[in-house]
């Protein structure tokens, strides 16, 4: 009789539930204060959504930027849209105007501001603006999510050999 040594079998696949994206909407005024008041509350839910923390200020610096853009640079509401799932966050500031956002950089000793589309430019993976005629635009910005760190590899001595 001959009798084979077979591997154990393998444990089944763990189940996996399908990714989830959290959303958060919240509708703000023209008012300078709603900036701050927005941005705290969109830490709030980044936090809760578990982005790491890299992300996490870069997407708060965005947020920042595009409110504070509808705020000083258009007359009426504006609203932020919040979207994390498997493909990134996904960042939707909307306000009345339909004008286009107009890049502007500041010369160097001058002014402070002008920098805020070069900053969320410079961040995100893509960033771009829908009009709509009857009720202003959308500025939509994409943050991709940060690839997994490398795995620390153990390192061997030069001239060591395996045990095995």
């Amino acid at each position: 009789m001959n009798t084979a040594l077979l591997p154990p079998p393998a444990p089944p696949a763990p189940h996996v539930a399908p990714a989830q994206t959290l959303e958060w909407s919240v509708s703000f005024t023209d008012a300078v204060q709603c900036v701050a008041e927005v941005r705290a509350c969109a830490r709030a839910f980044l936090t809760r959504a578990h982005l790491p923390r890299p992300l996490r200020e870069d997407a708060l610096l965005v947020i920042s930027e595009l409110v504070t853009n509808s705020v000083h640079h258009t007359h009426g509401p504006g609203s932020l849209h919040l979207a994390n799932g498997p493909g990134g966050l996904d960042v939707d500031v909307s306000d009345t105007s339909r004008l286009l956002p107009q890049p502007r950089f500041a010369e160097p000793g001058t002014a402070l501001d002008g920098r805020g589309l070069a900053l969320v430019a410079a961040l995100c993976d893509t960033v771009s603006v829908t009009l709509d005629t009857a009720s202003g635009k959308t500025v939509h910005a994409h943050l991709a999510p940060l690839p997994p760190p490398p795995r620390p590899t153990a390192a061997r001595p030069p001239g060591a050999a395996r045990s095995w």
